[in-house]
C-alpha cells in the first residue's frame, strides 16, 4: 500500500518509466467512406485487411482520401453527470463526441467535386489511418457527419487545400488494425 504521508526531509517519489510496444502513429494521413447502406465483410472483428478494403475500393462502394496533412483526432464535447444522476454522486462521461480533421491537399479537380458532392450526405460510415499504418473504425466505422468545406488559399506558395471534419460518438471500442498494406490504399 503507497504511504501518503510526506516529511519535508524525503526525496521526492520517481514514476516508472512507462513502456509502451505499440506506436499508433501521430497523424492521419487517409481517410476511407462508405455509405451507410452498404456492409463491408470483414473476417475479424477489429477491421478489415488492406486487401478487403481494396475490394471495396474496386467494387465502388468506399471511397479512399489520400494526401490529408495535419490530421488528427480530438475530443469535442461529452454529457457529463454528477450528483444525484449518478449512483456514487460524483461525475459521470456519457456520450462522448470525437472528432476527425484535417486538410486535404488539393492535388485535382476530381477531388474537389468529390468533396463537394460528399458534404451532402448526412451520415457515412468512416476508417481513419495513421502514418504509422494503423487503421481505427473496427469492422464497421465510425458513424459519422462528414463536413468537408470549400477550397482554401491562403496566399503565394501557400498550396490550396480542403478541410474537413466528421464528429461521431464514441461507441466504446477503439480498434487498432496494423497491415504494412493500408499505405497502398487508392482509388486508381
Amino acid at each position: 500500500m503507497d504511504r501518503l504521508i510526506f516529511t519535508c526531509s524525503e526525496a521526492l517519489d520517481q514514476p516508472a518509466t512507462p513502456a509502451c510496444t505499440t506506436e499508433y502513429g501521430e497523424r492521419i494521413v487517409r481517410i476511407v467512406l462508405m455509405k451507410t447502406t452498404s456492409t463491408l465483410t470483414s473476417a475479424a472483428s477489429d477491421g478489415p485487411t488492406a486487401a478487403e478494403f481494396e475490394t471495396g475500393i474496386t467494387s465502388d462502394y468506399l471511397t479512399v482520401i489520400n494526401g490529408i496533412s495535419n490530421g488528427h483526432k480530438i475530443e469535442v464535447s461529452a454529457t457529463e453527470l454528477s450528483g444525484d444522476d449518478t449512483v456514487t454522486g460524483g461525475s459521470e462521461t456519457h456520450d462522448v463526441v470525437y472528432r476527425v480533421e484535417g486538410r486535404i491537399k488539393v492535388l485535382n479537380e476530381d477531388i474537389a467535386r468529390l468533396t463537394e458532392k460528399l458534404d451532402r450526405y448526412s451520415q457515412l460510415r468512416l476508417w481513419y489511418f495513421t502514418d504509422r499504418d494503423y487503421c481505427f473504425g473496427g469492422d464497421t466505422g465510425y458513424l459519422v457527419s462528414p463536413n468537408f468545406k470549400l477550397r482554401i488559399f491562403e496566399g503565394v506558395g501557400q498550396p490550396a487545400y480542403i478541410p474537413f471534419y466528421c464528429d461521431f460518438i464514441a461507441i466504446g471500442q477503439d480498434y487498432a488494425k496494423y497491415d504494412a498494406n493500408y499505405s497502398t490504399l487508392d482509388n486508381t
